[in-house]
């Protein structure tokens, strides 16, 4: 399955490339993140809650930054099992800053094997559109979050 698409968020690209490297963040971002934590140089170790029509329960996965160029560019890996399925895949993100802020690009695939992928791509592919636009939007709120000013 392959995804791409776009979000501009309301903040300077050096902050939003800071955000999306910050562990505390992504486990507020990512839906259903219960855990996220260091795993060595440019890695991650993440577990989460997910669920697609009648398949529920815990995900643990890895995702790795394999290139970085602050603030403009980064490239990860992911790799996760859980639900009786398995995930592997890459995504690209390029940041560029425009008048509103900062636009997020972003571009990559995944390889999905098991009970999850008997679901059927369309219900797939919706339901990862969703996640990345709930990703964002909080995305969008810790960076509102964090330029206002303090009382």
């Amino acid at each position: 399955m392959k995804i791409e698409g776009s979000h501009t968020l309301a903040a300077a690209r050096p902050r939003v490339f800071a955000m999306l490297f910050d562990p505390e963040v992504l486990k507020r971002a990512i839906p259903g993140c219960e855990e996220i934590t260091p795993a060595g140089e440019n890695a991650f170790r993440i577990s989460m809650k997910a669920g697609l029509a009648t398949i529920r329960g815990k995900v643990n996965g890895e995702i790795r930054i394999e290139e970085s160029r602050s603030p403009e560019h980064y490239r990860l890996s992911m790799k996760g099992k859980g639900m009786g399925s398995v995930v592997d895949g890459w995504a690209n993100l390029d940041l560029t800053e425009t008048a509103e802020g900062t636009e997020v690009r972003y571009d990559g695939e995944a390889q999905i094997g098991g009970m999850i992928a008997a679901v059927g791509n369309r219900l797939i592919e919706l339901a990862v559109r969703k996640a990345l636009s709930d990703f964002f939007t909080r995305i969008a709120l810790e960076a509102a979050q964090e330029a206002a000013p303090t009382p």
